[in-house]
């Protein structure tokens, strides 16, 4: 099911938390909404699942105006960060909450107990929340949202409770499940590297608008915006003044398009950090900091001379 936002805006308190909002996702795809904080990300899942009415713009999906529709005539599925998970009912009874009333009891266990089982979580269905780990309640959080059989799965952070270990296993297990299903699918995240290993594509939020969208790999090579440049990229880009290039307004240049040892530029080395197969290397030139990678540690004060293979901007 496609899904699609047009011109929707909302407002608490004077705080535009969508302003104008355009996005078109495709059947099938897995979409990330990327911001911080703030940003309106959470606003926007809540406005397609029904939870926060919008004052102005209409949602759609696949063709449908939906704008007006109550949640459970929408036909999909939310799964929280925090996984909203009844604490008094054991995991199968949660598995059956979404479907109760609307098919047999009997129907209902077997597709539970098929979800569960896919999810790896069928030798839990007689345990109550409490008793699960993060990753374990997170896979029930799923397991229920899919016994609803929707059309579009809303994700809001899923995995942001989770340690790093727990966090690589529970990305592909999503992955694997969104594409078995063929589920559309729009995942909120803060989270940079989750964002770039899921998404078909993606939208950067800040500030209740759209930045910047694309694939993951368009967003990288082609920035269009500076905050872009400072929140997309582990590290993200170095701001230079264009002055550095004789260029008016701000420039920002990814680590990896430094070249040290070459160039008419020169600056100091102010911080080394080890990242494994290589160093991170921090240059003061005139004031402004640069970043840059290098295969072997350079020494605190060292001048060194480089120069940027490619950069974004400039930006005013």
């Amino acid at each position: 099911m496609s899904v699609e936002l047009k011109s929707v805006s909302k407002t608490y308190k004077n705080v535009k938390a969508l302003d104008n909002v355009n996005l078109s996702i495709n059947k099938g795809e897995f979409f990330v909404i990327l911001g911080p904080s703030g940003s309106g990300k959470t606003t926007l899942l809540r406005a397609v699942a029904g939870l926060e009415r919008v004052e102005s713009g209409r949602i759609i999906l696949d063709g449908k105006d939906i704008t007006d529709l109550p949640p459970h005539k929408r036909e999909v599925a939310m799964v929280f960060q925090n996984y909203a998970l009844y604490p008094h009912k054991t995991v199968l009874e949660n598995l059956l909450m979404p479907v109760e009333g609307e098919m047999k009891r009997e129907e209902a266990v077997k597709l539970a107990r098929d979800m569960a089982s896919m999810l790896g979580i069928g030798d839990l269905l007689s345990r109550f929340p409490s008793e699960l780990s993060g990753g374990q309640q997170q896979r029930v959080a799923l397991a229920r949202a899919l016994v609803k059989r929707p059309k579009v799965f809303l994700m809001d952070e899923p995995l942001s409770n989770l340690d790093a270990i727990q966090r690589v296993s529970a990305r592909k297990l999503i992955r694997d499940v969104q594409r078995e299903n063929e589920i559309t699918t729009l995942y909120v995240t803060h989270d940079q590297v989750e964002a770039m290993a899921l998404a078909d594509r993606i939208a950067i939020m800040n500030q209740g608008r759209v930045i910047q969208m694309g694939t993951p790999e368009e967003i990288y090579s082609r920035v269009e915006d500076e905050f872009v440049a400072t929140f997309f990229g582990n590290p993200p880009m170095s701001l230079v003044s264009g002055k550095v290039l004789d260029l008016r307004g701000r420039i920002g240049v990814r680590p990896e398009d430094v070249e040290l040892g070459q160039g008419d530029m020169k600056g100091k080395v102010t911080d080394v950090e080890f990242w494994g197969d290589r160093y991170l290397v921090y240059i003061s030139v005139e004031g402004e900091e640069i970043r840059a990678f290098y295969p072997y540690r350079l020494r605190i004060g060292e001048e060194v001379r480089f120069k940027f293979r490619k950069y974004a901007g400039p930006w005013s």
